[in-house]
């Protein structure tokens, strides 16, 4: 699916049902859910490390042990 692959074209693909695709996936997903950490647990984690990647981003967390959280200030609303 991260290749924006339908259920369809993913069932073709490996020569089975649809609904065995649709449940395979929602499986995997459930298997990932259970051994990942919780936010609180995330956060921790990420409070002790230089970087992180999320989705394939390089993004510094040098704020993150900060007191305050950071805001940039910039907001889209017009009022």
């Amino acid at each position: 699916m991260c290749r924006g692959d339908t259920y369809a074209r993913l069932a073709a693909g490996s020569g089975v049902g649809i609904a065995t695709v649709y449940r395979s996936i929602r499986e995997a997903t459930g298997l990932l859910a259970m051994f990942a950490p919780s936010l609180a647990g995330a956060l921790r984690i990420v409070s002790r490390l230089a970087f992180v990647i999320l989705d394939g981003t390089l993004l510094p967390i040098d704020r993150s042990a900060a007191d305050a959280p950071y805001y940039s200030g910039n907001t889209n609303d017009m009022a």
